[in-house]
């Protein structure tokens, strides 16, 4: 048995501490939400924001499709580095899968050769030296995945089926490997090449349960510290049913993850993670069908619509990333309508000091943020 964190659940309603009785909305809408005509997929610490075949910057949109060197092919950008590398999916030339951008400019992001050669490649992610997080599966079912840095030095992991989901600068990557049988387990990677299996919340599960098949754990992201986050199996159980996935922390790769709890429902994932550990993700509310995006930190779990303007129409279901000035990206319906959005914090020092101090975040979580901005 391992102790689970104790987890704060915090929800629109009267919170008490020195300044008085408020809710987070009466204090300060923390976030204001910007809508965007796409569906997000990474941003970086200068609030750069990529999804489908855009770029977004303050409120202006560059269409890849249409840049030199794009020739004519419908791109998909997954990632975005914070020196405004884009890479993503989509073949630019003859040579290779995949593309990398400038914002200005599209070229193809590496020579797979025969690697690729009538397989599905997908660009996951790049790191701001340029490395790149591929996932490659073949026609007849098998799948790998690679790290190609700048230099188009390959390292392959030794693990079959496996699906890289994201890369930190450190060159450490995360993801998900299956099992013939069906189930699906979490790996952390030091070097690109060897994998250590991440072990869910639940503890060790049987890894011969094979019937019926499930996902013990799904590692999404991780930060430059090597802070893992994604979902995993909080209950003991080999059955489906009474396995549900909760939001989970890896610190240490070689112990049980840590739930971050949900927002009252019975299951959540988490998606993103910056350097100051804070967390995005979504989770269920207590009915078990409404589904909303959260933001964690400091043992806090906190329902990411409780930190805006009621009156602004959104309802913010997924959180995907968030960079490390706080801006989050993810989706919603906005008047009823699916939307990708950003939110960016508001900056209003003393207002969110008035929040802060009673206790939402804690004040730490404004001084890292402070000091990460200097």
């Amino acid at each position: 048995m391992f102790s689970r964190a104790k987890i704060l659940v915090t929800t629109v309603g009267t919170i008490a501490g020195g300044l008085g009785s408020v809710t987070p909305v009466d204090a300060a809408s923390l976030y204001e939400i910007t809508g965007l005509s796409f569906l997000p997929s990474d941003i970086n610490d200068s609030a750069q924001v990529v999804g489908e075949n855009y770029l977004w910057k303050d409120g202006n949109v560059t269409n890849l499709n249409a840049l030199p060197g794009a020739n004519n092919s419908n791109l998909s950008a997954t990632a975005i580095n914070n020196k405004g590398a884009i890479a993503g999916n989509g073949v630019v030339s003859e040579e290779g899968k995949g593309f990398i951008s400038n914002g200005s400019t599209v070229s193809p992001a590496y020579d797979c050769g025969e690697r690729c050669l009538n397989n599905f490649t997908v660009i996951q992610d790049i790191n701001d030296s340029g490395t790149l997080a591929i996932y490659i599966s073949s026609s007849y079912g098998s799948s790998e995945s690679i790290t190609v840095d700048s230099n188009g030095t390959i390292k392959q992991l030794n693990q079959e089926r496996t699906n890289i989901n994201s890369i930190n600068n450190q060159a450490q990557v995360v993801g998900t490997f299956s099992y013939r049988g069906g189930q699906t387990d979490s790996f952390f990677s030091d070097n690109g090449v060897q994998v250590t299996t991440l072990i869910p919340a639940a503890g060790q599960l049987d890894p011969s349960a094979t019937a019926p098949p499930y996902d013990r754990s799904n590692a999404k992201d991780l930060d430059d510290n090597g802070n893992i986050v994604g979902s995993s199996s909080v209950n003991p159980s080999s059955t489906f049913e009474n396995n549900p996935q909760e939001a989970t922390l890896w610190e240490d790769p070689t112990k049980p993850g840590v739930s971050l709890g949900t927002l009252g429902g019975e299951n959540s994932e988490a998606l993103g993670i910056n350097n100051l550990m804070q967390v995005v993700g979504s989770s269920f509310l207590g009915d078990d069908s409404t589904q909303h995006a959260f933001l964690w930190e400091n043992d806090q779990i906190v329902d990411l619509n409780t930190l805006i303007a009621p009156e602004a129409g959104w309802e913010l279901t997924s959180a995907f990333e968030i960079n490390n000035t706080g801006d989050i990206i993810g989706v919603g319906t906005y008047n009823g309508e699916q939307r990708g959005f950003i939110a960016k914090a508001v900056p209003e020092p003393s207002s969110v000091l008035g929040v802060l101090g009673l206790g939402l975040f804690g004040l730490g979580g404004l001084l890292k943020r402070q000091q990460s901005s200097r």
